[in-house]
């Protein structure tokens, strides 16, 4: 009698085993990867920008007309964008089959999933414009304008699966709903900043000043069209700051979710990093690094940002639900 009752007893634990290993793949998880890899997909792209890499495969699809280009390490870098780019694509195209499959109910996950793919759709295409323009600054602020709105996107889907979020994006809750003033003025702001800092990079006026933080010794612009443009990315940089600092404050004292608070904590923090390296772009005479650095922390802020609304709006819905 003890073994014929152990049997079903192992078959169980066995059983918990299993279910444990796949939970491990589970759609949560390939929504986090997908995430992280974009986030890493848009630190490429800067690298391409700074490095100058842009135009280092004359041709698109192709490279120089081959499958496989040269060995060359600017061509490398160009490449190995569009090949990461690739590979992104087809991971954000499963992400929205499976939203459609199993959260066609809920009209946010359902909405962010289509803008997806519309969105994978231009960008597929501005990123061949951007050959056949020869990397123009406007054409490059639009393809890294359309990857901060994808990771957006992708950023509400993975907050969507770990818990039940809000179906309807008129009803939104937390912070976004306690201040949406200053919420839509901090996202529309480190938006543009980002663009804009596009631009700079992308006219090489990021040495336009010689000096940090005033202008050539003043504190008004020099009048050129690169000074302007340099000028314009420090001043909005100081409205953001403002902002950032204003909404994370009354966060900080009205919220009361750990994670919340421990997600605009980390804004706080890399945008104050991202505005010293700004600064150190300068004193180090534009160094590669410090660019691409520079990026990836305007980029984490952005994405940081999305989550913790996110993820205020998720915990809202729950206590009300």
């Amino acid at each position: 009698m003890q073994n014929a009752t152990s049997v079903p007893a192992s078959s169980a634990r066995g059983e918990g085993a299993l279910q444990r290993l796949k939970a491990a793949f589970e759609f949560r998880y390939f929504t986090l990867f997908t995430v992280m890899a974009t986030y890493g997909l848009i630190i490429l792209g800067g690298t391409v920008r700074v490095t100058d890499s842009g135009t280092a495969c004359p041709d698109w699809p192709l490279c120089h007309g081959q499958v496989i280009p040269p060995a060359d390490t600017k061509v490398w870098i160009e490449f190995s964008h569009r090949l990461a780019a690739s590979i992104v694509g087809f991971l954000i195209l499963g992400i929205a089959f499976i939203v459609w499959r199993r959260y066609r109910g809920n009209k946010v996950m359902l909405g962010a999933a289509i803008t997806m793919v519309v969105l994978l759709g231009a960008q597929v295409l501005v990123g061949g414009v951007t050959v056949g323009t020869e990397t123009a600054a406007a054409v490059v602020a639009i393809h890294l304008s359309i990857a901060l709105a994808l990771i957006t996107c992708l950023i509400f889907i993975a907050v969507g699966v770990q818990g039940q979020l809000r179906a309807n994006i008129a009803q939104i809750r937390g912070v976004a709903s306690r201040m949406p003033v200053l919420t839509a003025a901090t996202f529309a702001g480190l938006f543009t900043l980002i663009i804009v800092g596009a631009f700079v990079s992308q006219m090489e006026a990021g040495l336009a000043y010689p000096d940090w933080p005033l202008f050539d010794g003043k504190l008004t612009s020099s009048g050129s069209t690169n000074g302007d443009i340099h000028y314009a990315h420090r001043l909005l940089a100081a409205v953001v700051g403002v902002l950032m600092i204003t909404l994370v404050v009354r966060v900080l004292r009205s919220e009361k979710n750990s994670i919340v608070l421990a997600g605009f904590a980390v804004v706080f923090t890399l945008f104050a990093a991202e505005v010293m390296v700004g600064a150190s772009n300068v004193w180090l005479d534009l160094t590669t690094s410090v660019r691409i650095v520079h990026l990836a922390l305007a980029s984490a802020t952005w994405a940081v940002l999305v989550f913790a609304l996110a993820w205020s709006h998720m915990r809202s819905e729950e206590a009300n639900s």
